[in-house]
């Protein structure tokens, strides 16, 4: 017995050896694109106010920015932010030798619906809100969902590829032994709105924004272990 048992050992490390050697190793990487369409529409708009007084022009911002905020909270389904309050001193010109103070605040509005996001847009324009941008996105359940399917696809791909190469070289598919999942979020479809006072913003007419299908993109790397057949 006490022979026997070096005999087996031996015998079980030359299989698992011959096994190793029989696998063969193939890296493989697949990217698959799927088009999604924006559901989400953004605009940006800005308060802007000019004084002589910094007090003067941050208490004319802080009015239009409240009465600005009231008018789009009438509007349901709309997610309202406010952010990016600046102050600054605007010197003397060759033309105006006036100190005057400049203060600005930017207000963010989010919606599913667009029709009614352009019309609140346009009523802000003729409150004297310029728009600083205005686009389409992917919501976060339907980038999510985009993704998935561009994953799904990109794996199925992958399979394949795995399965063609393994019939060229005359062996069988055993096994993923290793697979990475990775996927570039998209970039959302601005369009940026040129920068105007807020006579000429009130002048402008209503903007539009054409929601266009966005690509969403994921990758499969994988590691194959190809069999003998």
């Amino acid at each position: 017995m006490s022979r026997a048992l070096p005999v087996l050992v031996a015998a079980a490390l030359a299989a698992m050896s011959a096994h190793a050697l029989a696998d063969t190793l193939l890296h493989l990487s697949e990217t698959a694109t799927v088009m999604a369409h924006p559901d989400e529409l953004d605009a940006t708009l800005r308060v802007e106010a000019l004084s002589s007084s910094a007090a003067v022009a941050q208490r004319q911002v802080n009015a239009a920015m409240e009465e600005a905020v009231a008018t789009a909270k009438k509007v349901a389904g709309l997610t309202v932010g406010v952010a990016g309050y600046f102050v600054w001193h605007v010197g003397p010109t060759p033309q105006d030798h006036a100190e005057r103070w400049q203060a600005s605040q930017s207000l963010t509005l989010t919606s599913h619906d667009g029709t009614a996001l352009l019309q609140l847009v346009g009523e802000l324009q003729q409150k004297g809100l310029a728009v600083s941008q205005l686009g389409w996105r992917l919501s976060d359940a339907t980038e999510h969902q985009a993704r998935a399917d561009a994953t799904r696809k990109a794996i199925t791909a992958l399979r394949g590829r795995a399965e063609e190469a393994a019939a060229v070289l005359g062996l069988r598919f055993g096994s993923f032994k290793e697979v990475r999942l990775d996927g570039a979020r998209p970039m959302p479809m601005l369009q940026r709105a040129m920068t105007m006072g807020a006579a000429a913003a009130a002048a402008a007419p209503p903007p539009t924004a054409e929601a266009t299908d966005v690509a969403v993109s994921a990758t499969a790397d994988a590691d194959v272990v190809l069999l003998p057949k």
